[in-house]
């Protein structure tokens, strides 16, 4: 029998919730676009944040929600029953995130603001953390288990 480490249940659960924010903001975005928009400015503290992005999207918004609780069920499934695929494009998104957020360091250091600045560095911060924990050999130990 497979051990899974804490942190990974940890991801599991997370991602779990995840799909059911995502559900909720697909209910938000059919049934009150405006609180939609509210929060998202809300969570986009001096653009830095999913607003501008998510915005762009328009009347697609719904769809792009339910694509993403999809993809995080599947994820958390996929951390649940340690299948290495989920370690591996979690840690290609991370990668990816901390390209991407190189790009939003100019806006940032432009004109800076304590809930951007606090944001931006949370992010990173998390993100280096759970690039190192998925990266340490005994959870990807314990994601091979499977193979032997």
């Amino acid at each position: 029998m497979r051990t899974r480490p804490i942190g990974i249940t940890i991801l599991a659960v997370l991602m779990g919730l995840n799909t059911a924010a995502y559900l909720a903001l697909v209910a938000l975005a059919l049934l009150s676009r405006g609180s939609l928009t509210a929060l998202l400015h809300t969570l986009s503290p001096s653009g830095a944040g999913p607003e501008a992005i998510q915005s762009s999207v328009g009347g697609l918004l719904p769809l792009y929600f339910t694509v993403m609780a999809g993809a995080t069920a599947a994820m958390a499934v996929g951390f649940w029953r340690l299948q290495n695929w989920a370690r591996m494009v979690s840690l290609g998104l991370i990668a990816l995130s901390l390209a991407l957020m190189v790009a939003d360091l100019r806006p940032l250091l432009t004109a800076p603001t304590l809930g951007a600045t606090g944001l931006t560095l949370v992010r990173v911060a998390l993100s280096v953390l759970w690039l190192w924990y998925l990266l340490r050999r005994p959870v990807r130990d314990a994601f091979h288990q499977s193979r032997a």
